[in-house]
């Protein structure tokens, strides 16, 4: 009688060490973009041409970068997000001067995803989100605006401690 039980139990610890040694080598693979975008972020974060709030949300996701709750609260945000309606983001929101502004805009979709690249089972549900935000949708352009969104909408407070946020 107890003997399925001591296979089932096995099963469980396999699938759990087969994960994680899928999660190591998913980290591996994807380190250098996840300190390149990272380091872009920190350097945009410091940079007075961007907009308070958004320096205050670039230097908050930078500073989630390797927290283990980060991909799943970026995975809520983002099913938020997707689920809101249709607002159009407009770029001047992230700096006056429109080639900072196009720069910010695609560096915050590239550190979400360098986020939720930290965890392969996020990345999963983040790509089903993502599919039918776009089947709802129909737009790459507003599915990339949305993502943007889902970090001023949820991470701005995580960097209002950084020094240059203010």
């Amino acid at each position: 009688m107890t003997e399925p039980v001591l296979v089932k139990i096995g099963y469980v610890a396999a699938a759990v060490v087969a994960y994680g040694l899928l999660r190591w080598r998913w980290m591996r693979a994807t380190q250098d973009f996840r300190i390149r975008v990272g380091c872009e972020a920190d350097l945009r974060a410091d940079d007075s041409r961007v907009k308070p709030r958004v320096r205050a949300s670039l230097a908050g996701l930078a500073d989630m970068a390797y927290r283990p709750m980060a991909p799943w609260l970026l995975l809520l945000g983002l099913a938020i997000v997707m689920a809101l309606p249709v607002r159009k983001l407009d770029h001047s929101e992230f700096s006056d001067d429109p080639d900072v502004a196009a720069e910010v805009g695609r560096l915050k979709v590239e550190l979400v995803f360098a986020l939720m690249s930290t965890s392969p089972l996020a990345c999963v549900f983040a790509a089903i989100v993502l599919a039918l935000g776009l089947l709802t949708r129909r737009s790459v352009g507003v599915i990339g605006e949305r993502i943007s969104a889902t970090s001023d909408r949820f991470f701005h407070t995580i960097g209002a401690g950084h020094p240059h946020s203010a």
